[in-house]
């Protein structure tokens, strides 16, 4: 297979274990993204598939080539991979072309430098070919740095959060443009970030790293978002609302609603973790309807495309308990009218509780009864 194959790799710094038998496939022409919180080994991972850092345990494969084991280390250079640092890591003492022509060493100085304008051409970058790296805008520098390491085209792209430096609006226009030049070169390509909404727009598949260096899941977005294997996975992609219950005739019953937990034995202590926006608000203008949880809003937040809104539960059991939801519309509640707040399941999400009340990360509700087509591996 070409591309990347990284077979049970643990790795430690003295008494810190970093890693703990981390594997993971890139095929080429695939985007894979590393996702995990600072200190869960994304970037190790990143530098001994480089051949940054020695390989303590495991083997590394590129292209069908063993390039690191515990027996021998290719060195970087050998190795056929594209390095983007964070920071880019540009030369400020060489225009644009020369930069992305410096890893072109072995060609003959046209080639290399025609090679080099191609890659800015990719990028929209050629006009800048004679100007430094002081000159630029840091979406400019980003452009530059991906050209560069793309240049020599390498069998494996590695990109250290290369959009972390961008701000908001900037970021999502170069995370586009970048996911373009990608698509198109064929490249195998693994990227490291801390930020979900990025690994969801960047990968064909997610790697979620737990803080002791294991993968938790691996799966397309979809999966992911939809049907997480573990709490700590749930609630990387942002806040939840967590209630406690147990199983009673193959159900779960919350102060929102009731829901089908088929693979969970009754009697199982559980947590029931809900996303935001699986939390749904109804005016029923002052009448009882029956359905859903009484609630009092608290607050709304407009974030430009949907709204944050704090609610509080009114009725007896749960009583005072905060929740968010997510309102993808405008929303102004009325005081005179009543709000409850009822639940979409596809967003709601079961763990079975051990006997001191902390979640062992067994099963799911969507991994039971997925109530949304589940995405290929």
């Amino acid at each position: 297979m070409k591309g990347l194959h990284v077979v049970g790799v643990s790795h430690a710094y003295g008494d810190n274990r970093v890693l703990d038998n981390a594997s993971l496939m890139i095929p080429a022409g695939e985007v894979v993204c590393l996702l995990g919180p600072s200190g869960s080994g994304k970037t190790t991972l990143l530098r001994l598939a480089a051949g940054l850092e020695r390989l303590q345990k495991g083997r590394i494969v590129i292209d069908e080539k063993v390039v690191a084991d515990e027996d021998h280390h290719v060195p970087p250079e050998h190795r056929g991979i594209g390095l983007m640092f964070q920071d880019y890591a540009l030369f400020p003492h060489l225009n644009v072309l020369d930069n992305v022509s410096f890893g072109l060493f072995g060609q003959a100085q046209n080639q290399a430098r025609r090679r080099a304008m191609d890659m800015l051409d990719q990028v929209g970058m050629a006009h800048h070919a004679e100007n430094h790296p002081h000159m630029l805008s840091g979406g400019q520098q980003q452009r530059v740095a991906l050209a560069r390491a793309l240049a020599p085209e390498p069998k494996v792209l590695l990109l250290d959060e290369p959009f972390s430096g961008l701000d908001t609006n900037l970021r999502g226009e170069i995370r586009e443009e970048t996911l373009a030049v990608l698509k198109a070169s064929g490249v195998a390509t693994v990227m490291v970030t801390h930020d979900p909404e990025e690994a969801m727009f960047m990968a064909d598949r997610i790697k979620i790293l737990g803080h002791n260096g294991t993968i938790l899941q691996s799966g397309r977005p979809h999966e992911i978002y939809y049907h997480p294997r573990h709490e700590f996975v749930a609630k990387l992609f942002g806040m939840m609302n967590r209630f406690e219950s147990v199983v009673e005739n193959g159900h779960v019953e919350i102060p929102l609603g009731r829901i089908a937990a088929k693979s969970l034995d009754d009697g199982c202590p559980v947590e029931v973790l809900v996303r935001p926006e699986g939390v749904t608000l109804k005016s029923d203008g002052g009448e009882r309807s029956g359905a859903g949880a009484p609630v009092d809003v608290t607050s709304t937040h407009l974030l430009g495309h949907d709204n944050i809104v704090r609610v509080r539960l009114g009725g007896d059991e749960d009583n005072g308990k905060e929740l968010y939801v997510r309102v993808h519309h405008a929303f102004e509640p009325e005081l005179s009218k009543r709000i409850t707040a009822g639940l979409d399941p596809d967003y709601a999400f079961i763990f079975s509780l051990d006997e001191n009340g902390e979640e062992s990360g067994q099963k799911t509700l969507n991994e039971a009864q997925p109530t949304r087509p589940k995405a290929a591996e």
